[in-house]
Protein backbone atom coordinates (compact mmCIF):
# COMPACT_ATOMS: atom_id res chain seq x y z
CA UNK A 1 0.00 0.00 0.00
CA UNK A 2 1.23 3.43 -1.30
CA UNK A 3 0.45 6.34 0.77
CA UNK A 4 0.35 9.68 -1.04
CA UNK A 5 0.42 12.83 0.48
CA UNK A 6 -1.56 15.16 -1.98
CA UNK A 7 -4.92 13.19 -2.11
CA UNK A 8 -6.43 15.77 -4.51
CA UNK A 9 -3.36 16.19 -6.72
CA UNK A 10 -3.39 12.14 -7.48
CA UNK A 11 -7.72 12.08 -7.28
CA UNK A 12 -6.89 15.39 -10.35
CA UNK A 13 -4.79 13.92 -12.21
CA UNK A 14 -5.00 13.31 -16.07
CA UNK A 15 -4.77 9.24 -15.87
CA UNK A 16 -7.04 8.55 -13.09
CA UNK A 17 -9.58 11.23 -14.67
CA UNK A 18 -10.24 8.72 -17.09
CA UNK A 19 -12.03 5.91 -14.96
CA UNK A 20 -11.49 3.20 -17.47
CA UNK A 21 -7.44 2.69 -16.39
CA UNK A 22 -8.85 1.41 -13.05
CA UNK A 23 -11.21 -0.06 -11.05
CA UNK A 24 -11.49 1.10 -7.37
CA UNK A 25 -7.98 1.96 -7.58
CA UNK A 26 -7.68 4.65 -5.04
CA UNK A 27 -9.87 4.44 -1.75
CA UNK A 28 -11.67 6.91 -0.37
CA UNK A 29 -8.98 8.51 1.70
CA UNK A 30 -6.87 9.07 -1.19
CA UNK A 31 -4.90 5.55 -0.76
CA UNK A 32 -3.64 4.03 -4.15
CA UNK A 33 -3.96 0.50 -3.58
CA UNK A 34 -1.78 -2.28 -5.14
CA UNK A 35 -0.59 -5.64 -4.20
CA UNK A 36 2.25 -7.33 -4.27
CA UNK A 37 3.14 -10.20 -2.86
CA UNK A 38 6.48 -12.34 -2.79
CA UNK A 39 6.77 -11.99 -6.62
CA UNK A 40 7.92 -8.75 -8.72
CA UNK A 41 4.73 -9.23 -11.18
CA UNK A 42 1.62 -7.44 -9.66
CA UNK A 43 -1.60 -9.33 -9.44
CA UNK A 44 -5.30 -8.93 -8.86
CA UNK A 45 -6.31 -8.60 -5.53
CA UNK A 46 -10.15 -8.76 -4.59
CA UNK A 47 -11.89 -5.65 -6.96
CA UNK A 48 -9.15 -3.78 -6.67
CA UNK A 49 -6.99 -3.59 -10.70
CA UNK A 50 -6.00 -2.07 -13.57
CA UNK A 51 -8.36 -2.53 -16.13
CA UNK A 52 -6.81 -3.28 -19.93
CA UNK A 53 -8.31 -0.18 -21.31
CA UNK A 54 -5.28 2.25 -20.66
CA UNK A 55 -2.23 1.61 -22.83
CA UNK A 56 0.43 3.68 -20.53
CA UNK A 57 -0.68 1.33 -17.30
CA UNK A 58 -0.01 -1.65 -19.57
CA UNK A 59 3.06 -0.35 -21.04
CA UNK A 60 4.48 0.41 -17.30
CA UNK A 61 3.14 -2.65 -16.19
CA UNK A 62 4.63 -4.96 -18.92
CA UNK A 63 8.17 -2.69 -17.94
CA UNK A 64 7.86 -3.90 -14.82
CA UNK A 65 7.27 -7.71 -15.09
CA UNK A 66 10.55 -7.21 -17.55
CA UNK A 67 12.89 -5.95 -14.70
CA UNK A 68 11.45 -8.10 -12.40
CA UNK A 69 12.12 -10.86 -14.38
CA UNK A 70 15.81 -9.83 -15.63
CA UNK A 71 16.60 -9.47 -11.76
CA UNK A 72 15.38 -12.27 -10.54
CA UNK A 73 17.44 -14.38 -13.87
CA UNK A 74 20.84 -12.42 -12.15
CA UNK A 75 20.41 -12.97 -8.75
CA UNK A 76 19.81 -16.44 -9.42
CA UNK A 77 23.20 -16.79 -11.66
CA UNK A 78 24.83 -15.30 -8.69
CA UNK A 79 24.06 -17.89 -5.89
CA UNK A 80 24.56 -20.29 -8.41
CA UNK A 81 28.21 -19.40 -9.29
CA UNK A 82 28.56 -18.50 -5.92
CA UNK A 83 27.51 -21.62 -4.81
CA UNK A 84 29.13 -24.03 -7.42
CA UNK A 85 32.73 -22.22 -6.70
CA UNK A 86 35.31 -25.01 -6.50
CA UNK A 87 36.68 -23.68 -2.90
CA UNK A 88 36.34 -27.11 -0.81
CA UNK A 89 37.73 -28.83 -4.22
CA UNK A 90 41.07 -27.65 -4.15
CA UNK A 91 40.91 -28.57 -0.34
CA UNK A 92 40.39 -32.28 -1.27
CA UNK A 93 44.14 -31.87 -2.52
CA UNK A 94 46.40 -33.40 -0.06
CA UNK A 95 50.21 -32.78 -0.21
CA UNK A 96 53.14 -34.22 2.01
CA UNK A 97 54.18 -32.51 4.78
CA UNK A 98 57.85 -32.60 3.47
CA UNK A 99 59.95 -32.84 0.79
CA UNK A 100 62.76 -35.12 0.28
CA UNK A 101 65.92 -35.81 -1.83
CA UNK A 102 66.27 -39.16 -2.23
CA UNK A 103 67.07 -41.42 -5.54
CA UNK A 104 64.55 -41.67 -8.66
CA UNK A 105 63.71 -45.21 -7.56
CA UNK A 106 65.55 -48.48 -7.15
CA UNK A 107 67.28 -48.51 -10.35
CA UNK A 108 67.55 -45.51 -10.94
CA UNK A 109 70.29 -43.60 -8.43
CA UNK A 110 70.18 -40.23 -10.06
CA UNK A 111 69.27 -37.62 -7.00
CA UNK A 112 65.44 -35.97 -7.16
CA UNK A 113 63.65 -34.11 -5.58
CA UNK A 114 60.31 -35.68 -4.42
CA UNK A 115 56.80 -34.78 -3.09
CA UNK A 116 53.83 -37.08 -2.70
CA UNK A 117 50.62 -35.97 -3.98
CA UNK A 118 46.78 -37.02 -3.89
CA UNK A 119 42.99 -36.41 -4.33
CA UNK A 120 41.33 -37.66 -1.23
CA UNK A 121 38.10 -37.30 -3.09
CA UNK A 122 36.47 -40.65 -3.88
CA UNK A 123 33.48 -39.56 -6.16
CA UNK A 124 34.38 -37.17 -9.01
CA UNK A 125 38.14 -37.23 -10.20
CA UNK A 126 39.71 -34.42 -11.77
CA UNK A 127 40.04 -33.85 -15.54
CA UNK A 128 43.53 -33.10 -16.86
CA UNK A 129 45.38 -32.00 -13.61
CA UNK A 130 48.90 -30.93 -14.38
CA UNK A 131 51.48 -30.41 -11.77
CA UNK A 132 54.20 -27.08 -11.80
CA UNK A 133 57.39 -26.55 -9.41
CA UNK A 134 58.69 -23.52 -8.83
CA UNK A 135 61.71 -21.85 -6.34
CA UNK A 136 61.34 -18.28 -5.37
CA UNK A 137 64.93 -17.12 -3.82
CA UNK A 138 65.13 -13.83 -1.88
CA UNK A 139 67.72 -11.56 -0.33
CA UNK A 140 68.10 -9.28 2.37
CA UNK A 141 69.53 -6.11 1.19
CA UNK A 142 71.10 -3.43 3.06
CA UNK A 143 68.26 -1.53 4.76
CA UNK A 144 67.46 -5.08 6.04
CA UNK A 145 63.87 -5.53 3.69
CA UNK A 146 63.30 -8.78 2.24
CA UNK A 147 64.01 -8.87 -1.90
CA UNK A 148 62.42 -11.46 -4.31
CA UNK A 149 65.57 -12.18 -6.79
CA UNK A 150 65.11 -15.09 -8.61
CA UNK A 151 61.71 -16.72 -9.63
CA UNK A 152 62.49 -20.35 -11.80
CA UNK A 153 60.70 -23.31 -13.29
CA UNK A 154 61.52 -26.62 -12.08
CA UNK A 155 61.27 -29.16 -14.31
CA UNK A 156 58.55 -32.03 -13.32
CA UNK A 157 58.83 -33.92 -16.29
CA UNK A 158 56.73 -31.39 -18.64
CA UNK A 159 58.77 -31.66 -21.28
CA UNK A 160 58.23 -34.91 -21.81
CA UNK A 161 53.95 -34.79 -20.31
CA UNK A 162 55.11 -36.37 -17.39
CA UNK A 163 53.61 -32.69 -15.32
CA UNK A 164 49.94 -34.19 -16.53
CA UNK A 165 49.48 -36.87 -14.15
CA UNK A 166 46.66 -39.18 -13.05
CA UNK A 167 44.92 -38.86 -9.55
CA UNK A 168 43.09 -42.09 -9.06
CA UNK A 169 45.71 -42.59 -6.21
CA UNK A 170 48.11 -40.97 -4.67
CA UNK A 171 51.36 -40.26 -7.34
CA UNK A 172 55.04 -38.64 -6.36
CA UNK A 173 56.12 -35.95 -8.08
CA UNK A 174 59.27 -36.42 -9.16
CA UNK A 175 62.26 -33.09 -10.10
CA UNK A 176 65.43 -34.55 -11.36
CA UNK A 177 68.30 -32.80 -10.13
CA UNK A 178 70.70 -32.51 -13.24
CA UNK A 179 73.04 -29.90 -14.15
CA UNK A 180 69.79 -27.80 -15.14
CA UNK A 181 68.18 -28.14 -11.87
CA UNK A 182 68.62 -25.12 -9.43
CA UNK A 183 69.23 -27.51 -6.84
CA UNK A 184 72.37 -29.09 -8.70
CA UNK A 185 75.56 -29.09 -6.17
CA UNK A 186 74.14 -28.23 -3.50
CA UNK A 187 74.47 -30.11 -0.43
CA UNK A 188 72.49 -30.42 3.10
CA UNK A 189 73.99 -27.93 4.53
CA UNK A 190 73.80 -25.25 1.76
CA UNK A 191 70.03 -26.28 1.69
CA UNK A 192 69.19 -25.67 4.73
CA UNK A 193 71.58 -22.30 4.77
CA UNK A 194 69.72 -21.40 1.64
CA UNK A 195 67.45 -18.42 1.27
CA UNK A 196 64.51 -20.21 -0.96
CA UNK A 197 61.11 -21.59 -1.18
CA UNK A 198 59.47 -24.17 -3.23
CA UNK A 199 56.02 -23.63 -4.63
CA UNK A 200 54.05 -26.45 -6.13
CA UNK A 201 50.96 -25.94 -7.91
CA UNK A 202 48.07 -27.99 -9.55
CA UNK A 203 45.61 -27.49 -11.48
CA UNK A 204 42.64 -28.97 -13.30
CA UNK A 205 39.04 -29.23 -13.83
CA UNK A 206 35.94 -30.39 -11.60
CA UNK A 207 34.01 -32.68 -13.63
CA UNK A 208 30.91 -31.52 -12.06
CA UNK A 209 30.76 -28.24 -12.73
CA UNK A 210 33.46 -27.86 -15.51
CA UNK A 211 35.21 -24.91 -13.28
CA UNK A 212 38.86 -24.82 -12.91
CA UNK A 213 40.68 -24.65 -10.00
CA UNK A 214 43.93 -24.11 -8.52
CA UNK A 215 45.88 -26.17 -5.27
CA UNK A 216 49.08 -24.66 -3.80
CA UNK A 217 51.63 -25.76 -1.47
CA UNK A 218 55.17 -24.74 -0.07
CA UNK A 219 58.07 -26.10 1.47
CA UNK A 220 61.34 -24.05 3.09
CA UNK A 221 64.57 -25.14 3.12
CA UNK A 222 63.89 -26.83 6.54
CA UNK A 223 61.07 -28.48 4.80
CA UNK A 224 63.05 -30.49 2.50
CA UNK A 225 65.11 -33.42 4.11
CA UNK A 226 68.28 -35.10 2.50
CA UNK A 227 68.42 -39.09 1.73
CA UNK A 228 65.00 -39.81 2.31
CA UNK A 229 62.36 -41.43 0.09
CA UNK A 230 58.74 -42.41 0.52
CA UNK A 231 57.29 -45.46 1.82
CA UNK A 232 54.70 -47.16 -0.61
CA UNK A 233 51.26 -46.78 0.38
CA UNK A 234 49.21 -48.59 -2.13
CA UNK A 235 49.64 -52.08 -0.78
CA UNK A 236 48.20 -55.64 -2.08
CA UNK A 237 45.16 -56.97 0.26
CA UNK A 238 46.05 -60.87 -0.66
CA UNK A 239 42.88 -61.66 1.01
CA UNK A 240 40.57 -60.02 -1.42
CA UNK A 241 43.12 -59.63 -4.39
CA UNK A 242 43.06 -55.67 -4.69
CA UNK A 243 45.30 -52.92 -3.78
CA UNK A 244 44.26 -50.98 -0.87
CA UNK A 245 45.29 -47.52 -0.02
CA UNK A 246 46.88 -47.15 3.53
CA UNK A 247 46.81 -42.85 3.87
CA UNK A 248 48.15 -43.40 7.51
CA UNK A 249 51.12 -43.73 5.13
CA UNK A 250 50.65 -40.47 3.36
CA UNK A 251 53.59 -38.55 5.31
CA UNK A 252 56.20 -41.46 6.30
CA UNK A 253 59.25 -41.32 4.83
CA UNK A 254 62.18 -43.87 5.22
CA UNK A 255 65.94 -43.39 5.14
CA UNK A 256 68.32 -44.27 1.89
CA UNK A 257 71.98 -44.68 0.99
CA UNK A 258 73.60 -40.74 1.18
CA UNK A 259 73.62 -38.99 -2.40
CA UNK A 260 75.86 -36.68 -3.32
CA UNK A 261 74.75 -33.80 -6.38
CA UNK A 262 78.32 -32.65 -6.73
CA UNK A 263 80.22 -35.45 -8.13
CA UNK A 264 76.21 -36.24 -9.83
CA UNK A 265 76.93 -36.70 -13.62
CA UNK A 266 73.58 -37.17 -15.83
CA UNK A 267 74.27 -40.15 -18.29
CA UNK A 268 72.47 -39.75 -21.73
CA UNK A 269 72.10 -43.42 -22.21
CA UNK A 270 69.15 -45.12 -22.47
CA UNK A 271 69.37 -46.21 -19.78
CA UNK A 272 69.46 -43.08 -17.60
CA UNK A 273 67.04 -41.22 -19.94
CA UNK A 274 65.54 -38.23 -18.59
CA UNK A 275 62.42 -38.06 -20.36
CA UNK A 276 61.10 -41.37 -18.30
CA UNK A 277 58.88 -41.49 -15.61
CA UNK A 278 59.86 -38.16 -13.77
CA UNK A 279 56.46 -38.55 -12.23
CA UNK A 280 55.96 -41.80 -10.36
CA UNK A 281 53.01 -43.43 -9.09
CA UNK A 282 53.28 -45.08 -5.80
Amino acid sequence: MVDVDNHEALLNSPLLKNKVCRSRLVTKDGRCVLRQIGIPHPYRSAYRYMTDACLPLIFILSLQCIAGVFMQTMLSGIVVAKLLRPKKRKQEMRFSQVAVIGPMNDTDRRPALMVRLADIQNNLCIAEPHVRLYMATSITNKKGERELTDFQDMNVGYDAGWDRVLLLWPIIIKHLIDDQSPLFAMTPDSIQNADFELIMTVEGIVEATGMTFQARTSFLPDEILWGYRFRSMVLLNEKIGRYEIHYKLFDEIEAVDGISLKTMEVEEDEEYDSSRNISGFI
